[in-house]
């Protein structure tokens, strides 16, 4: 989640509001193909069922185990950095998921402008060429491939519905990149939003 927009800079993908985390690391799956489109190449003729509702698998290491109980629906840890950051530039007046597609993370529904904050390990995260879990692949490719294609549908119909969507993910706001992530972002909010970033802001909070 039109004119290119920071969201645009810092990678497509919007995701439907709920599983979130991180995770690490990527192997190669053969030249500008990542695990994660092999795998979905390789199953792609095969009969998976399509349940409403999967039963997730047992973790089979420490950091899918991570990412499996940081699955928050709502007032996540970045979650709650990217609303400490919106407050210090001046930029409050929001809602939180607001109920339009996708159910936004943070929303200014009089401006029509949506900002989702992305669990890079449940929504596959672009910048961080994460890799499948090693075990219940077919159960993972299928959970992946809904997540990633109902963000796309959310962020779809907001566009439709004529909102300008913003899609930061979880990686953007650690430690080492959260600066040059609001860099970006909070003039561009500014600017839609029609309201003046607070002075000298930079979005870090007092």
């Amino acid at each position: 989640m039109r004119r290119m927009s920071v969201s645009k800079q810092m990678g497509n993908g919007v995701r439907n509001r709920g599983e979130r985390a991180g995770s690490a690391g990527c192997e190669a799956a053969g030249p500008g193909v990542g695990p994660f489109q092999a795998r979905m190449e390789l199953l792609a003729g095969r009969a998976l069922p399509a349940p409403a509702r999967m039963a997730a698998p047992p973790a089979t290491n420490e950091n899918v185990r991570k990412s499996m109980r940081g699955n928050k629906r709502a007032d996540t840890r970045p979650e709650l950095v990217m609303r400490a950051r919106l407050r210090a530039a001046g930029l409050s007046g929001y809602r939180l998921q607001w109920k339009v597609p996708g159910h936004p993370d943070v929303a200014w529904p009089g401006k029509k402008v949506a900002l989702f904050v992305n669990g890079c390990f449940w929504h596959r995260c672009p910048h961080c060429n994460l890799s499948l879990p090693k075990s219940n692949v077919e159960y993972w490719v299928v959970k992946f491939a809904r997540n990633v294609e109902r963000d796309e549908q959310s962020r779809a119909a907001l566009e439709a519905l004529g909102w300008k969507v913003h899609v930061v993910w979880e990686c953007q706001l650690k430690k080492k990149t959260i600066d040059a992530t609001m860099a970006k972002l909070l003039p561009a909010l500014a600017e839609e939003l029609g309201k003046e970033l607070a002075a000298g802001s930079d979005g870090r909070p007092g």
